[in-house]
């Protein structure tokens, strides 16, 4: 390894402007990849896609939707809310929506209106139907009767007698045309045009049976009759006429329309036995003639209403069913009475708030989550509500909100940490070109977020606080290389003699962080990526740019300027002088310092397991949101924004077994578990709701009824198949651990179903993210140690040259648990990381003061001399680094977002254990165990070269 470092350092020395542009270029390819960056919020940040609970959801997700908006409206009373004015603009938005490809369903009081006039408008067509062929069959019976008696040149009384029952059976078809009024009766439609001509039909008609009445003037009674028939005719075609001019609610005038039908088909009957019953008097055959006449003109005009109708029923498929413009119309359909429907108990939520809930399709890309909740803002706006108020939140805005801050909070850390650190290397690190190194580190991380973007890696609630990191700890390998550079004055000899060590805590570090890569929670994977690629690169800019830069920076100085090593004694005599006294005394009580280490760190693992873990995502957000305070008070006001889902498949959701079970179990849920569930939503909901005039129970029919539903209605609980479906848990917000026992007595509760069903939602994803942060927390240290350990053994040859790095680690991470502890801190997905960052971090001074150790014992120095000539070299660019690390991190103290203002708190607290072990421990550690640091011909060899040296 020293001569691939030395053959580098030649390398560098010999052309550094080539290595310097090739490795800009390099770079500079890998921060082109920045545009293509993106921050994630959703589930797959969570749980790992072949998690069954992930894939269960998704598989809902794709049939159901996923997320969903709510837009809360606020008015003093329900009268305000539900007034015509707010309904309409709440329709406009939902059209809106309704647009968007990406939104599945829309819900809300106008949509809930313009459903019912839908099925209104379909019992309106089969009403007019009814008519048609009423009307049609009435008019036939007419025509024949006047026919037949027109065609009779002298008529029997028998005969006519005959006749007139034949006329007498007509009224049967009177019923038709009843039913299809009655049928009117239920709703409404834009039938103003036909309903308008059938009315003008039926005025004709009256009319011919009024001229028909008069050529009867010698008949005094017949003429009577006839006027009479005529008459109710007319209220019959009144009653039309008025449904027509009622346009979107034909209720009174359908009820009006079938009481003159039924007046007719009682008066028809009625007037025809009357004139039976005078035959035997005798009549006038020409009045006779001139009745026939009358009939079939008669029969003819109803026979053309009839056939309008029946046009009319076709072409009715042409027309759409809209929001009522009457105020009257729209409170009939939203009140029984006094009290609101119960169709409407899911958007109505008291009696000042009413609800409009946008579901959006599964798996929708944050962008696109991003464009939908902007045009929706845009379009509420739009609208201008101006009596009432409204609220947008649910979690595709809150999230949305969410990317904002991240966003944001990104460039804040980054410039404090930048100003921090430039304050650190100026006061500590008293060096040429001190900040060089702070250039060559922001140019990785900046490489670092470009490879991201090139191999897709997004940025998460947890990976946001790489950067911070990567600059605190990146720095430290520029800083030592720098460091070493202005002792030696030769990049060769530089990058031969610390290349190695530099490495090695780069190897270790990187192994550290690798262990991330056995969480089970993505985010976690995520934010281990980045901070392995990202020291990777931090080493290579730090060899290849900033050795360049400085093999440069001399070249071209003055040529006067006599180069010569520093003197370290001239450097900073203080701060030598402190070091080498501080080490003394460290040396003289190495035993008492390292066991009273390994207590308080034992100490610090007891209470490792009574640390809780928070796995509320709102609790790590800037609790000053605005859409964080948004979905609570929506939360607060509806009495629920959280859902377990019962993802049912069966291939016939709707047999009677699987209707049965979703009933009692339903029931029985809300029944047994009160303090849990708020509500259960299922297919027989709007069934239930919709069913206005059968209160015998859902068990009647139930798959008519289904079939019935609007789509929006019924796409919500069960597909087009009938083989998938949903109940919904509507449950209050719980701690995970209450949480997890419900999901857990959830199981037992539907082991009984006659169908496959899973348990899915955000909630139970929570709950898998938890799983994976208590499971996974140890087993990422443990296979982080393990990994660092075998690469030093296999690097070093020797168990205690592998291990001594280690030690001071390990009593690190039992005394961060054990300041968790003090402080009340819980486990969230980036502080379950500190065990794995503790490592890395520190591993990485650990070696660099152990080979500076080692360097020196080779030198010929006593473990006593060699031990503080080290700390004396290599502690100014461990303290310099330390502190650089440390202000990094301390940015995050001052983050909005609670999860990352912990984290950095923990970290400053773990990088400061780390650099006084690194002081204080470690030397106490490598002095107490120096005797097995060398082999017997290594010990041969030092025991020569001090002997030499004396």
């Amino acid at each position: 390894m020293h001569n691939l470092f030395s053959k580098l350092g030649a390398l560098i020395e010999r052309r550094p402007i080539k290595v310097l542009l090739i490795s800009l270029l390099a770079f500079a390819i890998l921060i082109s990849g920045v545009r293509s960056i993106g921050l994630s919020t959703g589930n797959e940040t969570l749980v790992q896609s072949d998690n069954p609970v992930f894939i269960n959801n998704k598989e809902m997700e794709d049939e159901f939707g996923s997320d969903s908006i709510l837009i809360l409206f606020e008015g003093e009373n329900l009268d305000t809310l539900l007034s015509s004015e707010n309904i309409r603009k709440m329709w406009n938005i939902e059209q809106k929506l309704g647009q968007n490809e990406n939104i599945y369903s829309v819900m809300s009081p106008a949509g809930m209106i313009n459903q019912i006039s839908t099925m209104q408008s379909e019992n309106i067509k089969d009403a007019v139907l009814e008519i048609s062929d009423g009307l049609g069959e009435i008019g036939n019976k007419l025509t024949e009767v006047g026919t037949e008696l027109k065609n009779k040149d002298l008529m029997d009384p028998s005969e006519i007698e005959e006749k007139l029952n034949s006329l007498s059976g007509v009224t049967t078809a009177f019923d038709k045309l009843i039913d299809g009024q009655t049928q009117l009766s239920s709703g409404a439609l834009q039938l103003k045009d036909g309903l308008l001509k059938a009315s003008g039909g039926l005025n004709e008609a009256s009319a011919q049976l009024e001229i028909l009445g008069q050529s009867a003037a010698q008949n005094p009674e017949l003429q009577m009759k006839l006027n009479a028939i005529a008459r109710n005719i007319a209220q019959s075609a009144q009653g039309i006429e008025t449904m027509g001019t009622k346009s979107s609610g034909l209720s009174e005038g359908a009820l009006q329309s079938a009481g003159a039908l039924e007046n007719i088909k009682t008066n028809l009957a009625k007037e025809t036995e009357s004139m039976k019953a005078e035959m035997p008097n005798g009549m006038d055959p020409k009045e006779i003639d001139e009745m026939a006449d009358g009939f079939i003109e008669i029969g003819a005009n109803l026979t053309d209403i009839s056939e309008a109708m029946d046009t009319f029923h076709t072409k009715s498929q042409m027309m759409i069913a809209d929001i009522p413009a009457l105020q009257s119309e729209i409170d009939e359909m939203f009140y029984d009475g006094q009290t609101i429907r119960s169709v409407f108990s899911q958007v109505v939520v008291d009696d000042s708030h009413v609800l409009m809930v946008a579901k959006l399709n599964g798996n929708v890309a944050d962008s696109q989550k991003d464009v939908i909740v902007s045009d929706l803002k845009q379009h509420m706006e739009s609208e201008g509500f101006e009596t009432i108020d409204y609220t947008i939140s649910g979690k595709p805005v809150l999230d949305s909100s969410l990317r904002s801050e991240m966003q944001k909070n990104m460039q804040m850390m980054v410039m404090a940490a930048v100003v921090i650190m430039l304050v650190i290397l100026t006061l500590i690190f008293k060096v040429k070109w001190r900040i060089l190194s702070l250039g060559i580190i922001m140019i990785s991380v900046v490489a670092t977020l470009g490879l991201m973007g090139w191999i897709n890696v997004p940025i998460t609630m947890v990976s946001m606080a790489v950067f911070p990191i990567l600059i605190g700890l990146g720095i430290d390998y520029s800083i030592q290389f720098h460091n070493r550079y202005e002792e030696d004055k030769s990049v060769k000899t530089t990058i031969t003699h610390i290349g190695k060590a530099v490495a090695v805590a780069v190897l270790a570090t990187f192994l550290g962080f690798i262990s991330l890569y056995a969480s089970p929670v993505p985010m976690i994977q995520d934010f281990g990526k980045m901070l392995t690629i990202g020291v990777v690169i931090s080493f290579i800019g730090s060899i290849f740019i900033l050795m360049s830069i400085l093999k440069l920076r001399d070249d071209f100085s003055d040529v006067t300027e006599v180069k010569v090593k520093n003197d370290p004694d001239l450097n900073s005599p203080l701060l030598d002088r402190i070091f080498a006294a501080s080490t003394r005394i460290v040396i003289k009580f190495s035993a008492i310092i390292f066991v009273v280490a390994i207590i308080v760190s034992s100490i610090g693992f007891s209470y490792d397991s009574k640390i809780g873990v928070e796995s509320n995502i709102e609790n790590f957000m800037p609790q000053d949101m605005d859409a964080l305070s948004d979905i609570r008070y929506i939360r607060d006001t509806v009495g629920s924004t959280e859902q377990i889902i019962l993802y049912l498949n069966d291939n016939d959701i709707l047999s009677e077994e699987n209707i049965s079970w979703i009933e009692s179990k339903s029931d029985q849920l809300l029944n047994d578990y009160p303090e849990v569930v708020v509500n259960v939503n299922s297919i027989l909901t709007p069934v239930q709701n919709m069913d206005f005039a059968n209160d015998t129970g859902v068990e009647t029919g139930i798959r008519e009824k289904v079939l019935d539903l609007p789509d929006q209605q019924k796409k919500m609980f069960i597909n087009e198949d009938l083989t998938q479906g949903i109940v919904i848990l509507e449950i209050k917000y719980l701690p995970t651990e209450k949480l997890q026992s419900f999901i857990f007595d959830l199981k037992s509760e539907i082991s009984d179903s006659p169908m496959d069903v899973d348990i899915t939602g955000k909630s139970v994803l929570d709950v898998e993210m938890v799983k994976g942060l208590t499971s996974g927390r140890v087993e990422m240290t443990l296979i982080g140690l393990g990994l660092v350990f075998a690469a030093l053994l296999l690097i070093y040859r020797n168990f205690f040259k592998a291990l001594i790095p280690l030690l001071p680690v390990v009593l690190i991470i039992g005394m961060s648990a054990g300041s968790m502890h003090v402080l009340g801190l819980s486990y969230t997905p980036i502080t379950a990381t500190l065990g794995a960052l503790i490592l890395g971090m520190g591993t990485e001074m650990t070696v660099m003061v152990m080979e500076r150790y080692l360097e020196e014992r080779r030198n010929g120095e006593n473990k006593t001399e060699a031990m503080i000539t080290s700390i004396k070299m290599i502690g100014k660019a461990v303290l310099a680094s330390g502190l650089t690390t440390i202000g990094g991190f301390s940015v995050l103290i001052f983050s909005e977002f609670v999860i990352l203002k912990d984290f950095g708190l923990m970290t400053v607290i773990n990088i400061s254990l780390a650099l006084i072990s690194t002081f204080l421990v470690l030397p106490s550690i490598i002095y107490i165990f120096d005797r097995f640091l060398f082999s017997k011909k290594e010990k041969r060899e030092l025991l020569k070269t001090i002997n030499e040296t004396v």
